[in-house]
């Protein structure tokens, strides 16, 4: 099963050093290309022109259309996966982790969180 999770960035941004997270560069198009290492979102099948209308939808776009992987997944540059949350990118889902939790569900996705909202008051 071939795993291929993209990190949405707008701009260079420490990122995860396992190959099962790859950089992907939103609005490459408007933007004069990509850094180096990050996936343009302007290449082949694309929406990245309107990356200021739809924000990480080009990205997702980008994904479905070009990305050939059995699963795809797609993280916030700065928000990843974890089973135990860590300081920075240790402890993001490795992939025996992503495979481990794909035997068991079809989709994973984060934890139900409350937000509590502060009155005015």
């Amino acid at each position: 099963m071939k795993v291929q999770i993209y990190v949405a960035a707008h701009k260079p941004y420490q990122m995860p050093q396992d190959p099962t997270y790859r950089p992907i560069f939103v609005g490459a198009a408007i933007h004069g290309g990509a850094p180096q290492n990050y996936q343009p979102d302007d290449v082949g099948d694309n929406i990245s022109a309107s990356n200021p209308n739809f924000n990480e939808l080009t990205a997702m776009y980008w994904i479905w259309k070009n990305c050939h992987a059995d699963v795809k997944g797609l993280n916030q540059y700065r928000r990843y996966l974890s089973e135990a949350p860590k300081r920075k990118l240790a402890g993001i889902l490795s992939m025996t982790e992503i495979e481990s939790l794909l035997q068991q569900y079809d989709v994973i996705v984060p934890k139900k969180r409350h937000y509590y909202i502060e009155s005015i008051k």
